[in-house]
């Protein structure tokens, strides 16, 4: 008996539409395995894009892989087929899944790497996961990772969405003045390395910021957003501009 043709999956199926072209795509904070997490948005949304490098900000899983639903292996996958196609994967440790980094390289055959530098149409640009500016995480590592035991246990047991955790997260980081903070960090570490703009995620708010003061590099901030929120968000890059692309 002849054996039947695997079915090709539903990712990799052409939409028909017209797909965007991006030099570089930015994607940031899915933190996959979450409930809050929207891996299948966020294929429906690369379907309709075509890109020369493709970097994952950190945070894309959510401190293991035993949580992944059929549509985050799905976004793996995809990431995994864009690798062999010849796309640049760039994948970026995040304070979620920076221990995840063995186990990554065996299945997508990427190497994390915790900073990314690359230059576009005379622009300078870096990408960091923006973690080290976060004081606490920094500082607390273990303390750290207990606070995000306690998020996940909420977020599978508390709440059937997902959502009060989200809502409870951004309160915090309201609180702690947070993005201001990353934003004012990753600032300081692009103009030390003589870098135009710096990418950040971390933060989960998509943002951009121009810092420049008499005597100092201007430099560019921008913020990935995340996955986990809505709308959602991701970057594009080309030799014209980084732009801030919102998904519902």
């Amino acid at each position: 008996m002849r054996a039947g043709r695997k079915k090709t999956p539903w990712w990799l199926v052409e939409s028909g539409a017209t797909r965007t072209h991006a030099d570089t795509l930015v994607i940031s904070d899915v933190h996959l395995g979450l409930r809050s997490s929207r891996p299948r948005s966020l294929l429906e949304t690369l379907r309709g894009w075509k890109c020369r490098r493709l970097v994952l900000l950190g945070d894309i899983l959510h401190e293991d892989f035993r949580g992944l639903c059929a549509d985050g292996w799905a976004f793996l996958h995809y990431v995994r087929h864009q690798a062999a196609s010849g796309v640049e994967v760039v994948w970026l440790h995040g304070n979620h899944d920076r221990h995840l980094a063995p186990e990554i390289v065996r299945f997508l055959g990427v190497e994390p790497r915790e900073r990314y530098d690359w230059t576009l149409a005379g622009r300078r640009y870096t990408a960091v996961h923006g973690d080290a500016f976060d004081r606490f995480i920094a500082g607390n590592e273990r303390a750290a990772r207990w606070v995000s035991r306690l998020y996940t246990f909420c977020q599978h047991r508390l709440s059937s969405e997902g959502r009060w955790p989200g809502l409870l997260d951004r309160w915090h980081s309201q609180l702690l003045g947070l993005h201001e903070k990353v934003a004012a960090g990753a600032a300081a570490l692009a103009r030390q390395h003589g870098r135009d703009v710096i990418l950040c995620g971390h933060t989960h708010q998509p943002l951009e910021r121009r810092f420049a003061a008499p005597g100092e590099r201007a430099v560019t901030y921008v913020n990935a957003g995340s996955w986990v929120e809505r709308p959602a968000s991701f970057l594009s890059i080309d030799a014209q501009a980084v732009r801030i692309n919102h998904c519902p």
